[in-house]
């Protein structure tokens, strides 16, 4: 079902009269598998009104590995030039723009404890191994503990830190470093933190994916604040990259020569309030105000790890897939928790959800191409790999959740099972995983197209309007009428290329021919598909 040419760059005409033809009704759409339909497709000639069409040549590889799964390909539309770049992104909603995070940090995080529980001599926590005690031993206000706290941003060795408990709830128990600086938090920053923690975010996260461990018997999520987290990132004002708190899988397991860091309890470290560091400035009202959407965030990760491994003895879940729902977390907290509780940004949405989430999706939008939904494990972890997660997760709940703005039916599924990464998403929804990204991607262009209605609801978001947050929308396609377009670029895992063929009245056909750079099939490990919908 091929084309009966031997097209390579350069070549001209491209001829798909041999071609897959797709006659498609405005609003209809396809995913392509150029394997079954082969690697051509011809639209028809159009009719007196013209015709327009989006044609996205995509990755839906799921499978996340080392370096990522990617390859090099062309797109040709008879052969020619590409339209001009997308526009970049203004700037988006609130003043109170973040520091630039260093995710690379939390990405090894997260592939170490994917290491660590797929060690098959590894010894558990879980219910039938917790520490034996006859009642659980609360926290007590003035305790005094030692804990090991990562002393680089590698996490390759650990160093030793006392915190005294300052404000217990009924279910977080807040550590301060002896050793923290002046003008840092005082009694009343601390009560308003566990207050949030036990009345909010503790109440949304396992609604939303289920339980936490208890391993320490202690009844409490361990929150320590410890200038040992402000070392992490030592030059922060020069970089402006900073990081501001993290949970370990590695403390769910037991301490060992092979995992010596263990505080074998379930703690959530978060940084200090440093005004006077002039190589890390910490102003308090900044690190009291990262903290409910880190804090959010890092416990949806401690669930996650859990429910996974802990509980079903399993593996750790996927990276892209376990940030997309902790970024989806953030979201339920902005949606969800009174403004009055955001005194430092005005309202939550603004806190937790606008000053994140929508500004790294606008940055993926504005160049799809670049950048992985299923990043490799040696990613530097982009804020816009951290984009795209949240994007994902965002649209699946708005399709596969009874409560699709909420979406806790669907992430609750997602954490209680052993299967992780594409093979959860697909057994969780019933749908094939290249399905699942072709719509999506063809949802991230058309979502409130104006003028422009899908048969399927599935090329839209329920839950946002995100057109309406920026203008010019991020995401350009490229534009051609079909009779000169070539495009040569990288196909990864999860992303592609966006091109519009617009069809002028009683226009021709356009022939287009999706292939590795010299003609040849592209390699089915990317699973390479076109999602193709007609736009009017």
């Amino acid at each position: 079902m091929g084309c009966s040419d031997t097209t390579g760059p350069g070549v001209t005409p491209l001829d798909c009269s041999s071609g897959s033809v797709h006659a498609l009704a405005v609003g209809e759409h396809e995913v392509i598998d150029p394997s079954q339909a082969g690697a051509c497709i011809r639209l028809p000639a159009a009719g007196a009104a013209g015709a327009e069409y989006l044609y996205v040549p995509l990755s839906t590889a799921g499978q996340e590995t080392p370096n990522g799964v990617s390859s090099p390909y062309l797109v040709m539309g008879n052969s020619g030039a590409t339209a001009a770049p997308p526009a970049l992104p203004t700037p988006v909603l609130g003043a109170f723009r973040p520091r630039l995070s260093p995710d690379r940090f939390h990405t090894m995080l997260r592939q170490r404890e994917r290491e660590l529980a797929a060690d098959p001599s590894r010894a558990l926590f879980s219910e039938n191994h917790q520490p034996v005690a006859s009642a659980a031993v609360p926290v007590i206000a003035g305790e005094q503990r030692t804990f090991s706290v990562c002393s680089s941003d590698t996490c390759t060795s650990f160093s030793q830190t006392t915190a005294t408990a300052k404000s217990i709830g009924s279910r977080v128990a807040i550590f301060v470093d002896d050793s923290a600086p002046a003008g840092g938090y005082d009694n009343t920053d601390l009560d308003q933190v566990k207050t949030l923690f036990d009345q909010y975010l503790y109440q949304i996260d396992t609604t939303a994916f289920g339980r936490e461990s208890d391993i320490d018997n202690n009844g409490v999520v361990i929150v320590l604040l410890t200038p040992k987290v402000n070392a992490l990132s030592p030059d922060c004002s020069t970089t402006g990259r900073i990081i501001l708190g993290y949970f370990f899988g590695a403390d769910l397991l037991p301490k060992s020569t092979q995992n010596p860091g263990s505080n074998e309890g379930e703690v959530f470290y978060g940084l200090v309030p440093d005004p006077t560091n002039s190589a890390c400035t910490v102003p308090k009202d900044e690190a009291s105000g990262r903290l409910p959407a880190t804090f959010i965030h890092e416990f949806q990760h401690m669930i996650s790890f859990n429910q996974h491994v802990l509980l079903r003895g399993g593996n750790a879940e996927d990276t892209w897939l376990n940030e997309g729902l902790s970024h989806f977390a953030e979201e339920l907290g902005g949606r969800l928790i009174p403004d009055t509780e955001c005194p430092v940004f005005g309202t939550c949405e603004s806190e937790f959800i606008e000053d994140g989430d929508i500004p790294n999706a606008f940055a993926y939008l504005a160049s799809v191409e670049d950048f992985y939904l299923v990043e490799p494990g040696n990613s530097t972890g982009t804020l816009e790999e951290r984009g795209t997660n949240w994007l994902f997760v965002r649209w699946l709940a708005d399709h596969f959740a009874t409560d699709s703005i909420l979406g806790t039916g669907l992430t609750r599924a997602l954490l209680a099972t052993t299967q992780v990464g594409s093979t959860n998403v697909s057994a969780q929804t019933g749908v094939d995983f290249s399905t699942l990204v072709g719509q999506w991607q063809l949802a991230n262009y058309l979502d409130d197209l104006p003028g422009f209605t899908a048969a399927s609801d599935r090329l839209r978001y329920k839950s946002w309007n995100f057109r309406s947050l920026q203008n010019p929308y991020p995401l350009q396609p490229d534009s051609t009428d079909g009779t000169s377009y070539q495009h040569t670029g990288t196909l990864r895992a999860g992303s592609g290329r966006h091109v519009l063929v617009a069809q002028a009245p009683n226009a021709g056909s356009v022939d287009l021919k999706l292939t590795s750079p010299t003609g040849g099939a592209l390699p089915t490990t990317v699973q390479p598909r076109v999602a193709l919908v007609r736009v009017r």
